[in-house]
């Protein structure tokens, strides 16, 4: 199951990846579109402002070309004379076909009038026009006004032979159908509009209820220098880009809804959710029949195979799917079978094997052993009780040799051991001492392990060496679990490369004709039954001799502290 969550989790972070990476585009690319309306909206005004201030420009220049005319100075000239009516006339078509000639090559001049404010006198390039006192109070001379909605230039003519004469007012009007076509020019989103305001955010033309909500936003803020914000009307969010105010005091409002705006990159990101949706959903189904089909069937194979690790042969597999995994699943069956059969045939043939090598070590007991022991008797025949002690140890040495008991006890094997080395003792005048737990005793072993490494210590330690004489066993607990047997020589020893020689000869799996069969027997008996680690092993001892030692598991014991079973 913990690949089965590692999965899960991978996907799960994954998605998590792909949301935020999808959620970190949408945010970039809606900054960027925001940026690049807003960078279009300013454009789009200043482009409008400019065109507005450059015709400004050319009205101003349009009313001083008529102020400094000829045909406006012969008027006044006759004005000022009272010149008689023809002549008056004459001037006064003159300066009307002047001004008419100028409105008509400027497309934003919607009307000129010149103006005598003390006598009222008014000539104009239109049918009828009337001039607003309030046009000409607030207004400064080379200046322009907003009166009702209209946006005028004024400037005045001045005499330089007589001050005091009636000077004329010329005042420029300013067309609004060109202001309205400037107006939606600045006005390049289809979803949004343009407003052309003056101060105090008073409207050119009329407005809207959305424009007029807009408008009230932008006069909440008329002071505060900004040229943009974002602000809600109905309910929908919108976007003010306002441009710079022009000379004669107009300015332009252009605003576009946001949601409208936005819509392409929102309708990209609905394809795009569903399209990820999309792709989760058949993932999702995907990773479910994996799930299914090979990660349920992986931890099935998993589970049993742990199953046989414990020792468990005999386990099945009961369902067989309908895939690949079949076949896996029979082959797993099958061979588990296998391998069940296997294992008690190797159990058989081990357990044949171990009688067999038991039997072996059985039978190698040296006759020459017997021969003396039974010399040794006949020739103590007037010593009854060093005979009699002789047969004693004599028939239970041979009658714990000679069983065919699979399993013994350590207590067992040290009173074998105690029999044997009785009996040398007698015959060679060896010391011997036997130092075991009493905790131990009871723990079973595989027999004939301590009498082969007794005689070999004799035959090849103790022999060999014309001062040696004594042998020790010693049998303890380690750490834990574990139980050690030792058998001390004080005979000549073994060099290092001897020791390496020897261990590589009896560990061995087969045995050359000419090595002893003891210590290679008892060794692989060791190592068959317990483990590898449990071989023999060799070492000098503080004697001077050798000590051949084995270390094996002996479970759990109760018993005394160290107790010397006997010391010859």
């Amino acid at each position: 199951m913990k690949r089965v969550s590692s999965i899960y989790r991978i996907f799960i972070i994954f998605l998590v990846m792909i949301m935020a990476s999808f959620l970190l585009i949408y945010r970039y690319s809606a900054a960027n579109l925001k940026l690049s309306l807003r960078r279009t909206a300013e454009i789009q005004m200043d482009y409008s402002s400019e065109q507005l201030s450059q015709k400004l420009k050319e009205l101003e220049l349009e009313a001083g070309s008529i102020e400094y005319s000829d045909e406006l100075k012969r008027l006044q000239v006759a004005i000022v004379d009272e010149a008689d009516i023809y002549d008056y006339v004459m001037a006064v078509s003159a300066v009307k076909e002047m001004i008419t000639r100028h409105q008509s090559q400027n497309s934003g001049m919607a009307e000129c009038i010149l103006y005598w404010p003390e006598n009222g006198r008014i000539v104009t390039s239109s049918v009828a026009a009337s001039v607003d006192k309030e046009m000409l109070e607030g207004a400064e001379e080379g200046a322009w006004s907003i009166v009702k909605d209209e946006a005028y230039f004024v400037g005045r003519y001045h005499t330089t032979w007589a001050a005091e004469d009636d000077e004329p007012y010329v005042i420029i009007r300013l067309e609004r159908d060109w202001l309205y076509r400037i107006k939606s020019v600045a006005s390049g989103f289809e979803q949004g509009g343009t407003m052309c305001l003056y101060e105090g955010g008073q409207s050119m033309f009329p407005l809207s209820t959305l424009e007029k909500q807009l408008r009230e936003e932008i006069r909440s803020r008329w002071e505060d220098g900004k040229r943009m914000w974002e602000c809600r009307a109905d309910g929908v969010r919108y976007q003010l880009v306002l441009s710079e105010m022009t000379r004669s005091g107009l300015m332009f409002a252009t605003y576009y809804p946001l949601r409208g705006m936005m819509l392409p990159v929102w309708n990209i990101t609905y394809f795009t959710v569903g399209a990820l949706l999309l792709v989760l959903l058949v993932g999702g189904i995907f990773l479910v029949m994996y799930y299914k089909n090979i990660l349920l069937q992986l931890n099935m194979l998993t589970y049993k195979l742990s199953q046989v690790e414990k020792g468990d042969l005999s386990t099945q597999i009961e369902e067989l799917p309908d895939n690949e995994f079949h076949y896996v699943f029979t082959q797993f069956n099958e061979m588990t079978q296998q391998m069940d059969e296997l294992f008690t045939t190797t159990l058989k043939e081990q357990e044949l094997r171990n009688q067999a090598e038991l039997k072996q070590l059985q039978l190698q007991i040296n006759p020459h052993f017997l021969y003396n022991s039974l010399s040794y008797i006949v020739t103590m025949a007037e010593h009854p009780e060093q005979v009699r002690d002789m047969a004693v140890h004599l028939s239970e040495y041979y009658r714990y040799c000679s069983r065919k008991k699979q399993f013994t006890t350590i207590g067992e094997e040290v009173s074998y051991a105690k029999s044997y080395l009785a009996i040398m003792a007698m015959r060679k005048q060896i010391t011997y001492a036997i130092t075991a737990e009493e905790s131990l005793l009871e723990i079973p072993v595989i027999p004939l392990l301590l009498e082969p490494l007794i005689e070999n210590a004799i035959e090849h330690g103790i022999e060999e060496r014309e001062t040696a004489n004594r042998i020790e066993i010693r049998i303890y607990r380690l750490a834990g679990s574990k139980l050690r047997a030792e058998v001390w020589d004080d005979g000549n020893g073994m060099s290092d490369a001897d020791i390496r020689r020897l261990t590589e000869r009896i560990r061995k799996r087969e045995r050359d004709e000419t090595e002893s069969v003891g210590l290679w027997n008892v060794n692989q008996r060791l190592a068959n039954f317990y483990s590898e680690s449990a071989q023999l092993c060799f070492e000098n001892n503080d004697w001077g001799g050798l000590k051949v030692y084995f270390t094996i598991s002996a479970g759990k014991a109760k018993g005394r502290a160290d107790e010397s079973i006997n010391r010859g």
